[in-house]
Parts: structure tokens; sequence; C-alpha cells
């Protein structure tokens, strides 16, 4: 990125900036900011995606808009931490810059100071108490806004959605990533979560607002608890997605914990949530090899475990097997 584009970016904001350090570039442009004078820091995002098929609603101007708004809602009216957003000088979430006669989307993020979960770590039970307590009053939020949808935000894991990323995943058969063979498990997978989805209707209690990414490279530790980062991807989906994201960031002993500080005191989690769960979890893992998909980076390491996933877990969970705990 032209550290032009990213001053004339900056110059739009109310604040000195005094540093950039770079981050990363995965489906957006990701920059620390440092201003010196009041001790502050930023996330600068830049939405332009490493790979043209990692865009999507969420980088649109009003998809973008959407995600400043819930973060300045969650961040005003919850304890839930998150990075709130900043305004630019003209009052707006997001920014416009032309590139080369492209125009350029970028949105300002207040930072959070904490450290990433290091491969191997085992998360404490006080940091997964504190996370299912965010994730489910994030879901409460989403009840209570009693919006299910939005034009300009993505969907996620149902069964439109979940026919779509079949279709997605089949193009890997064509560009060698895994085998006709994985790929007939991979379908008979998918329908038998789309066939337990029928009878699991959208209701306000188990369909809305969802981070949909959660996973432990958007956890931080901070010195007041987890904090669940990166709402780019956000949209809605049955909640249950985002619990099926979160406990795959666990030990297998400590999923359970974390399902019993989710839930509601005076719910339950019945038999066909489980199934549910479990199928979710290997969807989630899905949606990352759909998302990248077309990115050759990851077909080496997509071709080499897609094989061992679709016997070990797809398998069992078509044979009727709980994959809760080896997952």
């Amino acid at each position: 990125m032209d550290d032009k584009l990213i001053t004339e970016i900056l110059e739009q904001y109310p604040i000195h900036v005094s540093s950039t350090a770079f981050i990363r570039h995965n489906e957006n442009l990701t920059y620390k900011v440092t201003d010196e004078l009041s001790g502050m820091s930023y996330l600068l995002r830049i939405h332009k995606s490493v790979i043209s098929t990692m865009s999507g609603l969420q980088h649109t101007n009003e998809g973008l808009k959407i995600e400043m708004m819930l973060l300045n809602e969650l961040s005003g009216t919850t304890d839930i931490m998150v990075q709130t957003p900043v305004r630019n000088s003209l009052g707006g979430w997001v920014t416009q810059v032309t590139e080369e006669g492209v125009v350029v989307h970028s949105t300002l993020l207040r930072w959070i100071e904490g450290r990433d979960i290091q491969k191997g770590e085992v998360i404490s039970k006080e940091h997964i108490t504190h996370l299912a307590e965010q994730v489910r009053n994030l879901h409460q939020f989403g009840r209570a806004s009693g919006v299910s949808s939005s034009e300009f935000r993505p969907t996620y894991s149902d069964i439109t959605e979940n026919e779509s990323m079949l279709k997605q995943l089949e193009l890997g058969v064509s560009l060698g990533v895994f085998s006709v063979d994985d790929f007939i498990i991979v379908k008979k997978f998918f329908e038998l979560l789309n066939a337990r989805l029928e009878t699991y209707p959208k209701t306000v209690n188990t369909w809305g607002i969802i981070h949909a990414d959660i996973n432990k490279g958007n956890l931080l530790i901070t010195q007041h608890g987890i904090a669940i980062i990166d709402f780019c991807l956000f949209g809605y989906g049955y909640y249950l997605y985002d619990v099926a994201g979160s406990v795959l960031s666990f030990k297998p002993e400590d999923r359970l914990h974390f399902i019993a500080e989710y839930i509601d005191k005076s719910s339950t989690f019945t038999e066909k949530d489980m199934q549910l769960l479990e199928g979710f979890m290997i969807l989630c893992i899905f949606g990352f090899y759909a998302f990248h998909m077309e990115n050759e980076e990851q077909h080496a390491w997509m071709r080499e475990r897609m094989p061992i996933f679709c016997k070990k877990y797809c398998q069992s969970y078509i044979d009727l097997q709980s994959i809760f705990y080896t997952l």
C-alpha cells in the first residue's frame, strides 16, 4: 500500500498521527496507528482483500456503515469489549479515497490493548466464562434488536447459504484441492445438516446478529478479560454458529463449560441443539475452506487436511456419531 494513500486517509481523521505499523493483509489491509500526542492507538482498516473473491457485502459502503453502527451501539449500550469506531472529520463512519480511479473504503477503530492467543495456548476457565458471557450478551442484543437480516450484510448457516457454500467447495475438485471421493462425503454432510435445519426454524431465539468468525485469531487477552475483535464478517445467522466457532477454540474437555456459561439459566441445551452445534462446528471449518478456495497460498494446507477431515469428522457426523469431543 502506498504511504501517500495511507496519509491521505488519515488526514481525514481528527488525530495527530505519529506512526503507522503494518499488521496483515487478508480480507482487509490493517495497520496500527499511534497518536503520541493523545497517547491513543487505533486500528486502520483499508478494505481491499488480498484476493477479489474475499470481498463481499461487508466491504461495501453501506455494509461498512452498518458494521460501524453496530460496534458503536455495542460499545455504548453493553459491556461487550469491542473496538469502538471513530468518525472522520466530516462525521462519517467510512472514509473514501480514490486510488488509480478506484474508490477505496477505510474505517478507523480504537485499539484494544492486549495480546494474541498463542498457538497451543490453553484458554483459562476464567477467560472461557468471560467469553461465554460476551457471546451470550451479543446474541441477547440481537434478540432485543429484532433485526434478522440486511441487504448489506452477509447471511450464514441457513439452508440457502449452505447450498452456496457447497457449490464453492465443489471448485476444490477442479482445482485439485481435494478428490471426488472427498467431495461425495462433503455433499452427504451438507445434505444431513440441511435436513436437520428444515426442522429448526428461524425465530428470535435461534437466529439474528452473529459475529460469524469467532476463533482464536479474533480473541485478545486483556487486563479486563477476553475481547472479541474483528467484526468485519458480522452478519445474520443461527446463534449456534457463533457457539460452534467459540467451542472450537477450547480443549474438548472445556467445551461444555463454555456452553453451561453461555446458555440462560432458565433454558436447556437439547440433544437437537447438540446435533446442530456439531454440524456447525464442521461448517465453521468448511467456511474457512470456502473463503480461501481461490487463494492458492492455502491450497497445500487444505489438500493435506481435507481427506482426514472428511473421513474422521464428516463421515462420523453422517454416521450419527458425536464429534463434539474429537474435532
